[in-house]
């Protein structure tokens, strides 16, 4: 590692501080820059100073990178033993925002799994079970996509059924247009229902998972409170 000097480590510490905490861009690239002096720095700047372009990274979408700063993070919070930082539980904002890169990233199985931990030690985290219910959305079952190609196979057989009645039936089967245009309507019918009814059965059984795993979490948080 580079030797810093005292003034020249204050000196760093110094402008990344001065750079607007909305500025992502600038945050990161002066970070960046100038890693090697920043490592150097004491450990509370340079966690300050790493929390600041860690979060940079999750603002400005760069969320490949997020993920390994966070892992970075997560283990020199644990490393350190630390709880809190700025009076915020720095393990929960740093685990909630690596669950939501990788949401982002559409991992959503990893997500979901970093999401039920963060539950399990923070029940009460409404945000976490409205991302875990996202993320469980984002999963389709296998039944799903059968109902889909169902909803797809009846519209299409409906088409079908629909160019006969106008090229074929008038002309030379008159009597069958009645019960072709009742099996049409209830064609299309049918692939309406395949597709609203799969949909949202995926939905309610994703939140029933969703409030089911809250409400063991808050069970067992009660249990080991007593």
């Amino acid at each position: 590692m580079m030797y810093f000097l005292p003034a020249e480590q204050l000196r760093l510490y110094r402008n990344f501080k001065s750079i607007e905490v909305n500025d992502f861009h600038g945050l990161i690239r002066y970070y960046e820059q100038n890693e090697d002096g920043i490592r150097a720095l004491d450990f509370d700047e340079y966690l300050d100073c790493t929390l600041t372009y860690t979060n940079a990274l999750f603002e400005s979408a760069d969320y490949g990178k997020h993920l390994v700063m966070s892992d970075h993070l997560l283990e020199l919070v644990i490393m350190q033993n630390i709880d809190h930082w700025c009076g915020e539980d720095l393990y929960h904002r740093l685990l909630f925002k690596k669950s939501a890169s990788l949401y982002h990233l559409q991992e959503f199985a990893k997500s979901e799994r970093i999401l039920r931990e963060i539950i399990k030690i923070y029940p009460q985290d409404h945000l976490a079970a409205l991302y875990l219910n996202k993320a469980l959305l984002f999963q389709k079952p296998r039944w799903l996509f059968r109902a889909r190609a169902a909803t797809v196979a009846f519209a299409l057989i409906a088409v079908v059924v629909i160019a006969l009645e106008i090229l074929a039936v008038p002309k030379f089967y008159p009597e069958l247009l009645q019960p072709m245009q009742v099996g049409h309507n209830l064609l299309i019918g049918l692939s309406l229902a395949s597709l609203s009814v799969g949909e949202a059965s995926h939905a309610l059984r994703c939140w029933l998972k969703t409030r089911q795993w809250v409400r063991q979490a808050r069970n067992r948080k009660v249990e080991n409170d007593r």
